[in-house]
Formats: C-alpha cells, structure tokens, sequence
C-alpha cells in the first residue's frame, strides 16, 4: 500500500494514521518533505535573527564599531542563524530516525515520516518565541513554555537552566506523538519505547545546551 504523506493529518489524527503508516510499503515524496522541513527551519531561524532575536553579542558592538561593520556582523549573525535552523531541522529529522533505524527492523523511510509528525511541534515554539522575545523582553531560558524558568529559581547554574529551558510543553507534546507511532510499530514493550525516546530527545537537548551555554559564555 502507498502512503501519501499528510503531515497534519498524521499530528493531530495518530490514532487513524498509525495504523496507516504501519501497514504502508511505499513512501512517496518523503525526500522532498524532508528538504522542504529543513530550509522551513532554516527560514524560521533567519526571521528570528532578522527580529535580532538572541543578538545581545551585537548589541555591545553597536558603540565600539563602524556602522559599516556592525551591518556585516547583522548579516553574518542572520547568516549564521539560517545555517544554524538548517542544522536544526536536519539533527531532528535524521538523528531520531537513525536512532529508531538502528535498534528495530522498521524501514528508514517509516521512521522519518514520524518525524515529519513532530516538526510542526518544534517549529511553532521556535516562532512562537520570535514575538514573546520582541514585544516581552523574554530570553530563551525565560520561556513561560519551558522549565528555564523554574529553573532559575532553584539553581545559579548556567548549563542546568539552559539544560532545562529545553524541556517545554512542545517537547512534552512532541514525545508524545511519537510515542504514540512508535509503540504500535516496535516490536517492544511500552516502557522501553519510552525509555528510548526519552533517551534520544536528552541527547539532544543536552548537546542543544551545551550549544547555548557557550554561545551565552562567548557574550559574556
């Protein structure tokens, strides 16, 4: 059976597609979806970076360059925003089905669709951020979405609230949807599907951390 890949369909009616997307052979269009998920992620970070979103570093050059220098680092600042969203959005499509790919049976092609699933997910919050850091002053780890903020109540330890500022109520619903695909496709128990995709999703957000911890180190 060919699957038409309906990536909103697929977030928001698992329970139908599920079954669907298990009992699909072929996967048209799935390469496109892909690069089209990516330069989406691309674009998101480089509207972000043209609101100067996250661009403190630039503001403490404003009085100690050239108007001409400080408009090449805005440019390489949006620049280097885009490539990061690229990254970004090619880290969370690949790096999870890989993940899967290497501990099942299940077809490469089968565990990128899931993903497809959860990238709205991702790429709302990180344009939800845009208006909430323009119009509200709010910086990453002061998302009202994320743990950053308790965070920052209880520890003075930079990696741990960048760490836990990653730990948003988007995630929570992305994990779930893929929870919900990969329970009924892998051939184990619940527990440890989840323990499987807690354990990719902390990779991640531990080296997405480690990332911000040093950038914000470098402003410093």
């Amino acid at each position: 059976m060919e699957n038409q890949i309906q990536v909103f369909r697929g977030l928001f009616n698992y329970n139908y597609y599920t079954y669907k997307l298990r009992d699909s052979e072929q996967f048209p269009g799935v390469w496109k979806k892909a690069v089209l998920f990516i330069l989406l992620s691309g674009l998101i970070f480089g509207i972000s970076a043209y609101f100067g979103v996250d661009s403190e570093y630039l503001s403490k050059k404003l009085t100690s360059v050239t108007r001409a220098e400080y408009e090449m680092n805005k440019f390489l600042f949006l620049a280097g925003q885009a490539i990061q969203g690229l990254v970004f959005g090619a880290i969370l499509l690949f790096l999870p089905a890989l993940f899967f790919w290497t501990l099942t049976d299940l077809e490469f092609k089968r565990l990128l669709t899931i993903q497809f699933f959860i990238m709205p997910i991702l790429l709302l919050e990180k344009l939800l951020y845009v208006p909430m850091a323009v119009y509200l002053g709010l910086t990453k780890v002061s998302s009202p979405f994320s743990l950053g903020v308790i965070a920052q109540y209880i520890t003075g330890n930079d990696f741990i609230i960048h760490f836990l500022s990653y730990i948003s109520l988007f995630k929570v619903w992305a994990i779930f949807i893929e929870y919900k695909y990969l329970k009924v496709m892998i051939d184990k128990s619940p527990k440890i599907v989840m323990l499987l995709i807690l354990a990719i999703h902390l990779i991640i957000w531990l080296f997405a951390a480690l990332f911000s911890f040093v950038q914000m180190e470098k402003i410093l």
